[in-house]
């Protein structure tokens, strides 16, 4: 299995959605795979700065520091990854 599967099955994951992987296997590729949990950690930090900014509401100030943390954790201007990149 190619990490791009562990990937969008962690997406899922943090989502609360089904990963159609067992958490322990997961868990197992992620303690292995320094890539994996590199993009775990970051996909956790950009889950929780899209959801404390979201408290304030879609406002064009709250924009504007999306966009800034998002550039500040290299993320802005990248294509996304995992099952909701197919759909766009």
């Amino acid at each position: 299995m190619r990490c791009a599967q562990f990937r969008t099955a962690l997406s899922a994951r943090l989502d609360g959605e089904p990963s159609g992987l067992a958490d322990a296997r997961l868990d197992k590729h992620v303690a292995r795979c320094a890539g994996c949990r590199d993009w775990l950690e970051r996909a956790e930090r950009l889950r929780g700065r899209v959801l404390a900014a979201a408290a304030d509401g879609p406002s064009p100030e709250w924009s504007a520091r999306l966009m800034v943390g998002l550039e500040a954790e290299g993320l802005a201007g990248r294509a996304p990854e995992g099952p909701q990149a197919a759909e766009r």
